[in-house]
């Protein structure tokens, strides 16, 4: 069953009809704005303060006609004025929405940069310090092989040292021993000489 628009309560069709108008009006405004140029509108007073002067177009320099505004008149304008405003504040809304929107998505796209860029440079930094642990690693057993050899060279130096010490002391003894048997079999004393 098809409803009727004027079925419809008082309230939601005027809702209707004010919506559908202030899309009419913002069209309107978005593309009469692109080809006209802004001008000021003339400040409207009421018709209980003092009524306006104008110029007529005909003849400037000698008469004046006084236009008055009606109450109604001025309500109307004044509607016209508030519309206006509110356009332009949404018009500032959507403008200030959009301009933060691209300030927090140029945010975020710095801040993901700079996270790329951090992750790339810490990877790089445990790259360096796993190749300079290897390389450490590898010069500490390179040391402890030098190490090693040298303590083995002094190992055997210091054997075939105290070898030649050994032979050197048997041969000393072996020769005062035999000096001795032979002062024994002499029975004379031994030969000093105090040559001058």
């Amino acid at each position: 069953m098809k409803r009727n628009i004027y079925d419809l309560g008082d309230g939601e069709f005027a809702a209707a009809i004010a919506a559908t108008a202030f899309a009419i009006c913002s069209l309107e405004e978005n593309a009469g704005s692109q080809y006209q140029t802004k001008t000021r509108r003339p400040v409207i007073r009421p018709a209980e303060a003092a009524p306006m002067r104008r110029t007529s177009t005909m003849n400037r320099k000698t008469s004046a006609e006084i236009v008055t505004i009606t109450p109604a008149a001025n309500d109307k304008m004044q509607k016209g004025i508030s519309r206006v405003s509110r356009n332009a504040e949404n018009k500032a809304d959507a403008w200030e929405k959009a301009q933060i929107a691209k300030i927090r998505k140029r945010h975020d796209e710095l801040l993901s940069a700079l996270l790329a860029w951090e992750n790339e440079k810490k990877m790089m930094a445990k790259q360096h310090m796993e190749r300079r642990k290897n390389q450490v690693e590898l010069a500490l057993k390179r040391n402890l092989q030098h190490y090693k050899n040298k303590l083995a060279r002094i190992n055997h130096i210091a054997k075939g040292a105290r070898t030649q010490a050994e032979e050197k002391r048997r041969y000393e003894e072996t020769t005062v021993k035999e000096k001795s048997n032979k002062i024994r079999s002499t029975r004379t004393g031994p030969v000093t000489c105090y040559c001058f």
